[in-house]
């Protein structure tokens, strides 16, 4: 009983941070104003999460978790880890693009370089995959090179797009996010130009809109 009602207390504190995150923005969600939405006392929302980073970071990791499930179980590929990085990575950023709200959330977040961390999802063990199917002898200093490039690469992309100096449309924005990890792994032109194309594809004959990044 007592882990059922500390599970609810903490689904209730991401519920209402997510309401609170579309309508109000990053910044003008305090966690004061979290707890009295939520009807909990301030001093336990650290019980559950330390910042409101944190809070950010669960919303997060649960939306790509839903993405990657989502591609994993409707692509008909087995050993091709970059083929669904490339479409979990699109489908990611475009649910969040297209939404007015979420692209002011995500872009608040965005503008604090340690925040944008907890908007970040490990993909280390994917890189390592890559290596490995594309038969590149990269050890681990090279995959740490290429995630802290790759991470730079992305945040100055979409921090451009956001601010409106970079004047691109969204299919193109998606396509240089999802080739940047092939472009770093020197994987062939060819292959991510498919890639995209295949993503195309995806996007057509299924149907994601139930998957919301905030509400």
């Amino acid at each position: 009983m007592r882990y059922k009602k500390g599970f609810e207390t903490k689904e209730n504190i991401i519920r209402v941070a997510k309401e609170m995150f579309y309508e109000m923005g990053y910044t003008k969600s305090t966690v004061q104003k979290i707890a009295d939405n939520a009807s909990i006392p301030l001093g336990l929302i650290p019980y559950y999460f330390k910042t409101k980073d944190n809070i950010v970071l669960e919303i997060n990791s649960k939306f790509y978790l839903l993405i990657h499930e989502f591609v994993n179980n409707r692509l008909n590929v087995k050993k091709n880890s970059y083929l669904k990085l490339y479409i979990v990575t699109a489908i990611y950023y475009e649910i969040i693009l297209t939404d007015t709200h979420n692209r002011k959330f995500f872009y608040e977040v965005l503008r604090n370089k340690s925040n944008f961390r907890s908007l970040s999802f490990s993909v280390e063990r994917i890189y390592k995959m890559i290596a490995k199917e594309f038969e590149l002898e990269f050890d681990q200093t090279d995959i740490d090179c290429l995630m802290i490039s790759e991470f730079g690469a992305r945040r100055e992309l979409l921090l451009n797009y956001c601010e409106g100096h970079l004047d691109v449309d969204l299919d193109y924005l998606l396509k240089k996010l999802s080739s940047l990890t092939g472009r770093l792994f020197g994987i062939p032109s060819e292959t991510i130009a498919d890639y995209h194309r295949q993503y195309q594809e995806f996007k057509e004959a299924y149907d994601y809109s139930a998957i919301k990044f905030l509400v």
